[in-house]
């Protein structure tokens, strides 16, 4: 009688596999706005050895070896120009677990990479509100063309620029210039992270995420 999707690239796929347009409806997914409300940005930056002047770029969730998070720790552990400036907190767990503890434990950067396991849903708002820059840089692949990961709405409503990767559900959800900034390949984020760190633009893609999703609180 009805198929409902929760966005509209899956809204899409749907009428590919045969469904007809008019039956078809798109009930958005959302987030709870008073879970993120009682968040402590310094206390949990203090807990994680972040610096009041560093600039957190913050992935959470399954660490898929599709993730792009490999691309980016690399060039984390390698930025010249920000003397280290730049963190990766990663919170999750997965097959790229190993690879970003041997990544971490190289040389003399150790504080470059922050990994923590899986974490209770109530403790995600204090290590949302410690990053600066939210990431989906996954690799572009069949999986991830048409879902919109619930992560993304939580990224957006903790007021956080979220640098992700230009895939066809993420575009049609989001749109352009509501706070996701788009790139090809996970190697942009770095770019990206240290011009939103450098011009003072953070604030307002901050402000242009938790305003686009904002309709969407439970």
């Amino acid at each position: 009688d009805l198929i409902l999707s929760i966005n509209e690239g899956l809204r899409d796929y749907t009428i590919g596999m045969g469904a007809a347009p008019e039956k078809t409806r798109v009930i958005r997914a959302g987030v709870d706005f008073e879970w993120l409300k009682h968040a402590d940005r310094e206390k949990k930056r203090k807990e994680l050895g972040i610096r009041p002047e560093d600039i957190v770029l913050f992935f959470m969730g399954w660490l898929y070896e599709f993730s792009g998070l490999i691309e980016v720790a690399r060039d984390v552990m390698e930025q010249q120009e920000l003397g280290g400036k730049v963190k990766l907190l990663a919170v999750g767990e997965g097959e790229l677990w190993n690879p970003l503890q041997q990544m971490r434990v190289t040389g003399d950067k150790e504080d470059r990479i922050i990994t923590v396991g899986w974490q209770p849903y109530a403790a995600i708002p204090d290590f949302l509100a410690s990053a600066d820059i939210c990431l989906l840089p996954a690799q572009k692949n069949e999986i991830m063309q048409n879902i919109v990961p619930i992560k993304m709405y939580e990224y957006m409503a903790a007021g956080k620029p979220v640098i992700a990767t230009r895939l066809s559900g993420l575009l049609k959800e989001f749109g352009t210039d509501n706070g996701v900034i788009y790139i090809d390949a996970p190697e942009e984020v770095m770019p990206i992270a240290m011009e939103l760190a450098n011009n003072g633009q953070r604030e307002k893609w901050g402000q242009r995420s938790r305003a686009f999703v904002e309709p969407n609180d439970w």
